[in-house]
């Protein structure tokens, strides 16, 4: 499933591309700190699972929860750029492509940790386990301080 997301990024970039379409300074900063995002909790979600590394894993689902946060607050920028004519329908159909797409990766990483998770506890109710995580975990918290700084300040 991460492929399929994979190769529709891939093609929103060739649309960009074959179309000259360019996103403002503003949107590319955005979009980088969200690729980035991405980028880290694919790492993350590799590093748990072909090393079975449980502190890679604990990393994932804070940064997810950060990666929806981001979407949410770049699909509303777009809005405000389109309403100011900042920003072409065009390009933002290609924007928000992007964003779910990308949104996505983000998604299966974290049921991917999640099982791993829970089968380490002999429990596959891998929605329950999420809920409980983001519910009460003081380390959780933090990690997701950190991302906070790291992804959603410097866009601010």
């Amino acid at each position: 499933r991460i492929s399929d997301h994979a190769v529709n990024i891939l093609e929103s970039v060739d649309e960009l591309r074959d179309k000259d379409i360019s996103f403002s300074e503003s949107a590319q900063k955005e979009m980088d700190s969200l690729v980035s995002a991405v980028g880290e909790v694919v790492d993350h979600t590799m590093n748990a699972f072909v090393n079975e590394n449980m502190e890679s894993a604990a990393q994932v689902e804070p940064l997810e929860q950060i990666i929806d946060t981001l979407k949410d607050t770049l699909r509303s920028r777009h809005i405000e750029r389109l309403q100011k004519g900042e920003c072409s329908i065009v390009a933002g159909f290609v924007w928000s492509d992007l964003l779910n797409n990308l949104e996505r990766v983000s998604d299966h990483c974290s049921n991917i940790v999640g099982c791993m998770l829970e089968m380490a506890h002999d429990d596959l109710n891998v929605h329950d386990y999420l809920r409980s995580v983001k519910a009460g975990s003081e380390e959780y918290a933090e990690r997701y301080k950190e991302y906070t700084k790291k992804y959603i300040n410097p866009i601010v």
